[in-house]
């Protein structure tokens, strides 16, 4: 230890270098404190800084989904655009199939009606040899077909047409056609009209029976048997004419152009138009009628 002697009084000096190092320990925790200090603030900035980085690239994270998301979302509405262009594409070549298909099959039905027509024609002015009575004789089967009763005796015999009124039927629905009469000796012996065949009534009175609609020279209309009196005569030089409306079936009759008034006389329920067939009944020998099954009529509307 070393003492300094003043004025009587010792001083130890060792104490005094014990104090100066108290004072240097006190500086060095200060600043090891401070430095403690600054140092957490640093850590703390570190920190801070190191979350905005996060921060920043999440966000740039969060931007780039959503870009791919924007992205995704484009590419499908642009493949839904391009369906739905195949889809129209379609829709317009199936519509344009469509209206292809329309016009063939109006094409078709139109030649279809053409055939039928064709057909009728050709079926027209054919009497059936099977329902022809042995006295009764067709001039020839084309064109108007000549009728003529060719017995020495007066009887009715009768022929009927090959086809029904159905088959024959023009495209309107109507069935129509005439005969003139070339030549007929008595005033009731000529008789046409339409009826229910049967190969035994052609050498018969067929207007008696209750399946016969026919229009006598004497003016007389037989429906189903009855007699309606009242009507035009015909005679030789006169055309006349039997009809049947297929939807309503009113009967039609005519003379040189003239439509009777037959509202009220329609064929019989209880058969239908394919049953029923044109006829022309004769009475005396060499009575001769000319048969007109169309398409040109006297009667230009029926």
């Amino acid at each position: 230890m070393v003492f300094l002697e003043v004025n009587g009084n010792s001083i130890n000096l060792d104490n005094d270098r014990q104090f100066d190092g108290n004072s240097e320990t006190i500086t060095d925790q200060q600043q090891l404190k401070e430095f403690r200090e600054k140092f957490a603030r640093m850590e703390m900035e570190l920190k801070m800084v190191k979350l905005e980085l996060e921060n920043k690239a999440l966000e740039q994270k969060l931007k780039h989904q959503e870009m791919m998301g924007e992205q995704k979302a484009l590419k499908e509405k642009v493949a839904k655009i391009e369906q739905e262009k195949k889809e129209n594409a379609f829709i317009d070549k199936f519509t344009h199939l469509e209206n292809d298909q329309k016009k063939i099959l109006k094409r078709i039905s139109e030649l279809e009606k053409q055939q039928k027509k064709m057909l009728s024609m050709n079926q027209q002015n054919c009497w059936d040899g099977m329902f022809c009575h042995k006295r009764i004789e067709l001039a020839n089967a084309k064109c108007l077909t000549v009728v003529h009763h060719k017995g020495n005796e007066n009887d009715w015999c009768s022929v009927f047409e090959k086809h029904s009124i159905l088959d024959t039927s023009a495209d309107s629905g109507n069935f129509y056609f005439e005969i003139g009469v070339e030549k007929g000796k008595y005033t009731y012996g000529v008789l046409f009209g339409i009826a229910v065949r049967h190969p035994m009534q052609l050498g018969e009175n067929i207007r008696i029976r209750r399946d016969t609609y026919a229009y006598q020279c004497n003016g007389h209309f037989w429906i189903n048997g009855a007699r309606k009196h009242g009507n035009a005569e015909y005679c030789a030089g006169d055309v006349v004419g039997c009809g049947v409306n297929l939807a309503t079936r009113q009967i039609i009759f005519t003379k040189n152009g003239h439509r009777f008034d037959t509202t009220n006389l329609a064929i019989s329920s209880s058969f239908s138009a394919d049953q029923v067939f044109p006829f022309v009944s004769l009475f005396s020998f060499g009575d001769q009628i000319e048969a007109n099954f169309g398409p040109n009529y006297l009667l230009a509307n029926i």
